[in-house]
């Protein structure tokens, strides 16, 4: 039985990586592979279920950069006692670690698995994830990427010492063909209220489309820092048909509610969200950001597609959408269509896969 040793930064978040890896490590799990995931940090829980029987390490670190000689020192002592046949980075920046601790065990195979876009960069640790992408490249065995756009651009960008990979997220859902839809009038977005999600976009797009549309409703469902400024901007813009409630208790209530979805993003990495809202047989507009959302929404096929960060084209777009409703049917009809693409099974094996070549 071959072994694998998922690396994380905390299995006990809410993110979409952690979901999608919790998706991953249990299929895995179920296929006969012996699974362990290690988190630098969290409360000795996975906030996502996982399977009964894959083995978790917590590092007990407050963050990435605290106490770094001591994780690597744990890191080393896992890699030890553990011996795996493969080690995951959930997380190319997670490399800085897994580059010194490979050496406890010089015959595991070495994967990095980015879930943020090559351009993607952060405030803080500036740089840091330029540098450890370059260090990667030249060291891990292989590196998956999201979209076949993101493995474009490190072979525009890099020098690929191993293989390189696109392997898309799965969707969480199965596609229910006889769903009973209420299907109101409302349009959905849902995400942490963060600056890179660009609810501020959505929300002034739609200060124009609910005057020509003042039947529909946007509901913006999440959390998070930039909601004081989106009411602001609300209340600025005289918005009267967007809600932000807060977290969903049962986000699959609200996708069968809902007849179109939006994505504004100002970048992405796979955005789940949109396989999500596919798997519910939602139209989708969005921004054609980086990356991966142009090989998920098809223009014209399961939704349309906005010029990056161009707040007027995605107004345009949604009200395009929401004046045809045989058209919101026969694009919702495609999305359940094309989200079969990404289902489990099929994901799956492409790890399986990836993993008997490297």
């Amino acid at each position: 039985m071959k072994k694998i040793v998922f690396f994380s930064g905390g299995i006990d978040r809410s993110g979409g990586t952690e979901r999608v890896l919790s998706l991953i490590a249990s299929g895995l799990a179920k296929k006969d592979y012996e699974v362990v995931i290690v988190s630098m940090c969290g409360e000795k829980k996975s906030h996502y279920p996982l399977d009964d029987k894959i083995k978790l390490h917590f590092l007990e670190a407050k963050g990435f950069a605290k106490g770094i000689l001591s994780n690597l020192r744990k890191l080393k002592d896992i890699v030890k006692s553990e011996k795996p046949d493969y080690w995951v980075d959930v997380d190319i920046i997670l490399g800085l670690y897994t580059f010194f601790v490979r050496k406890k065990n010089k015959g595991m195979k070495w994967i990095s698995w980015e879930h943020f876009n090559y351009y993607t960069d952060f405030p803080y640790y500036k740089g840091l994830r330029k540098f450890t992408r370059k260090l990667v490249c030249k060291k891990t065995d292989c590196l998956v990427v999201l979209s076949k756009e993101d493995e474009g651009y490190y072979k525009q960008n890099e020098k690929i010492k191993g293989k390189l990979l696109s392997i898309p997220n799965p969707s969480p859902y199965t596609v229910n063909k006889s769903l009973e839809r209420k299907q109101e009038k409302i349009v959905l977005s849902v995400g942490r209220l963060t600056r890179i999600k660009g609810f501020d976009m959505l929300l002034e797009a739609w200060a124009d489309v609910e005057k020509e549309f003042p039947e529909w409703k946007l509901a913006i469902i999440g959390e998070g820092e930039e909601r004081d400024n989106l009411l602001k901007l609300k209340k600025e813009k005289n918005i009267v048909n967007a809600d932000l409630p807060g977290f969903a208790e049962n986000i699959e209530e609200e996708y069968k509610k809902a007849s179109v979805y939006v994505l504004s993003s100002r970048n992405e990495g796979f955005p789940m969200v949109l396989l999500e809202a596919m798997s519910f047989s939602l139209p989708i507009v969005a921004f054609s950001c980086k990356a991966g959302v142009k090989e998920m929404v098809i223009d014209g096929y399961n939704g349309y597609l906005a010029n990056p960060n161009d707040v007027k084209g995605l107004s345009a777009r949604i009200k395009e959408m929401l004046s045809d409703e045989e058209k919101i049917k026969k694009m919702g009809e495609n999305s359940a269509k094309h989200v079969q693409n990404f289902d489990m099974d099929s994901i799956l094996k492409q790890w399986v896969q990836m993993m008997d070549t490297v």
